[in-house]
């Protein structure tokens, strides 16, 4: 049978079988560590099979003693005392009907014990790839969540993982213990009556029908909850995400429609499988039933004990649990090899950006850089983002970086923080390209401080540590002191102890701005990189911020972004940038000279304020800058 949207014809069992074997090889490898309970948890399993396997001879037992004939005559009896003594003796009896509950109770015993071991290791195989996928997604490449949606790499770690779950406990438990439960309880039914179990076998292979039939829809039905369960992720994680845009639009009723639509498909993804998985068992059981009528009838034909025939039906009932419980293994193995898949899929994706093997540890920076021939063109376009970018930068001096939107000022920050290669060309620290740098120890040596500012939802105090992590409560003050954030932050209801909300929502921008300079004060980095520092931030606290930058580039490399020249006016070196070129360069008097990009620009800035009574200059100023 072909999927008619695909053309393609869908995986039998063993086909799914052939293709698990892959993944699952590797992801048994995660077990390792733990395979001495992945072993008892199996060797539970193997004796919950063979101890099932012993209830018809346990039920053949009690009911041969129990059923021993007709009651005898009430008078004969009276006449015939020694007929009390027919029979087995009452302490047999007992004992002989404390068989059943003791074989039951040693096979749940063995089911718990199976259960237990197996889940234990499965959900510690889990803990251990969500550690390893989380560690590998983080030290990704910049590119690598330019594509990926953040929501779908949610999805992967929290449900595809649990999806993997599976594949460890019902698939490798249920795989290995019911065949046995299966072979087991037929060896003792062909052992009770040859002939009995031959007809009864005729009807597995027609149970194994609906098996089919259903499987294949579960299947579709699988790989489609899997794809809307992400997008769901995604819905929820970007309106959260941008809940404050969601408002300011009023958006609120655009997102519910989103999440109720995919959220919808979800559920009606999920009702298709579970209906394909669950129309497995009334169908088994109904031929089951026409079994046990096949069963009486052959009773009566050849005229069985009444012990043997409970033994025969307590047989055919505990087959049907094991055959019931394979017939869904299909589907489930279709939903954890679809869940495995993709996660060692982004296991296997290789960062563009990462250590050489030879790369060595920066242990401190003068704060040269140099930029040798770089182009760079970042994936998916057809432009480069910087060609020909040839620039040396002094230790100690204060760079400003000028230009329209897209010039490529935010990439020469990326470049130095090596969150991208160039595509040709090299950058340098201290006369070192940083490919031969190890990412972490070149990082260590930068400060940052970014237009967006990103705060953690989390105390004062903790995101002012984010910039040391071993930094004392004094240096921590100290650097809030510095960032003229101390007293905002004591006038908060807790103090450094209080919790900012997410991405410090409880604060104002400017509020925000200062903890995130403070943050880089603290880190006492000797390179700087200030990507509009102070855009978000009135007059009074930019006046404040720019004293505390003082401070702060005093001594160490600064490379500035900034909109408004007043904050580029003290720099060493400004650089002006158009379409990834460097324009121009020079101190502030000597790009007046030029009368070119940089003095149009100044003088619609600063000549004519008189003039400034409409908004012309700061459209200007947007378009130049």
């Amino acid at each position: 049978m072909k999927n008619g949207k695909t053309g393609k014809k869908k995986p039998s069992f063993w086909q799914t079988l052939r293709t698990a074997s892959g993944p699952y090889r590797r992801l048994y490898s995660y077990v390792k560590p733990y395979k001495w309970r992945f072993v008892l948890g199996l060797s539970f399993g193997f004796a919950f099979g063979m101890v099932n396997s012993l209830v018809p001879l346990a039920v053949l037992q009690v009911s041969t003693f129990i059923f021993h004939g007709a009651a005898p005559n009430p008078r004969a009896l009276l006449t015939n005392h020694e007929m009390l003594n027919v029979g087995p003796k009452i302490d047999s009896i007992v004992w002989i009907c404390l068989a059943i509950p003791l074989i039951m109770t040693v096979r749940s015993l063995c089911n718990y014990g199976n259960a237990y071991y197996m889940n234990w290791v499965s959900n510690k195989v889990v803990t251990d790839i969500r550690n390893q996928l989380f560690g590998k997604i983080v030290r990704h490449s910049m590119d690598f969540f330019n594509k990926m949606r953040a929501g779908f790499l949610m999805s992967r770690i929290t449900n595809d993982t649990r999806g993997m779950q599976m594949a460890l406990t019902t698939v490798s438990s249920d795989l290995f213990k019911q065949p046995i439960a299966i072979i087991g309880g037929i060896i003792v039914l062909l052992l009770m009556d040859w002939k009995f179990t031959v007809v009864t076998l005729i009807l597995f292979p027609i149970c194994l029908l609906p098996i089919r039939i259903y499987g294949r829809r579960a299947r579709k039905a699988v790989q489609n909850e899997q794809e809307d369960m992400g997008q769901m992720v995604v819905t929820m994680q970007e309106t959260f995400a941008g809940i404050r845009v969601i408002k300011s639009f009023g958006r609120e009723e655009h997102q519910e429609k989103s999440f109720r639509r995919s959220n919808q498909l979800q559920f009606s993804n999920m009702m298709r499988m579970i209906k394909s998985m669950e129309a497995v068992g009334p169908l088994v059981e109904t031929i089951a039933a026409a079994g046990v009528g096949l069963a009486l009838l052959y009773v009566y034909t050849v005229n069985l004990s009444a012990g043997r025939f409970f033994g025969l039906i307590s047989g055919i009932f505990v087959l049907y649990e094991p055959i019931k419980t394979l017939s869904r293994i299909h589907v489930v193995m279709q939903r954890s090899l679809q869940a495995t898949t993709e996660v060692f899929r982004i296991l296997d994706l290789e960062p563009t950006v990462k250590d050489a093997p030879n790369a060595i540890e920066l242990p401190f920076s003068k704060g040269r850089l140099d930029f040798e021939n770089v182009v760079f063109r970042y994936a998916n376009t057809v432009t480069d983002a910087v060609k020909d970018l040839n620039l040396q930068i002094e230790p100690g001096k204060t760079y400003a970086l000028v230009g329209a939107s897209g010039a490529g000022k935010s990439t020469i920050l990326s470049l130095i923080l090596r969150l991208y290669d160039p595509t040709s060309g090299r950058v340098k620290i201290d006369g070192r390209d940083l490919r031969t740098i190890t990412q972490k120890s070149l990082r260590q040596q930068i400060g940052l401080v970014t237009q967006e500012t990103f705060l953690f939802h989390d105390t004062i105090f903790k995101n002012i540590q984010f910039g040391r992590l071993d930094a004392t409560p004094e240096e921590v003050y100290e650097a809030a002191h510095t960032a003229f954030a101390h007293d905002f932050i004591m006038a908060q209801p807790k103090g450094y102890d209080t919790v900012i909300g997410d991405k410090g929502c409880l604060l104002s921008g400017g509020q925000q701005q200062r903890l995130a300079i403070a943050r880089a004060v603290l880190k006492n980095a000797p390179i700087l990189l200030l990507d509009e520092a102070t855009s978000s931030l009135d007059s009074e606290s930019e006046k404040q911020i720019q004293q505390a930058l003082e401070k702060l580039t005093a001594g160490r490399t600064v490379i500035a972004i900034a909109h408004r020249l007043s904050t580029v006016l003290s720099a060493d070196q400004i650089v002006v940038m158009d379409c990834g070129r460097i324009k121009e360069i020079g101190t502030h008097s000597e790009l007046l000279e030029k009368s070119g990009y940089y003095r149009r620009l100044y003088d619609h800035q600063f000549n004519r304020i008189e003039d400034e009574t409409v908004a012309e200059p700061s459209i200007l100023v947007e378009e130049l800058v």
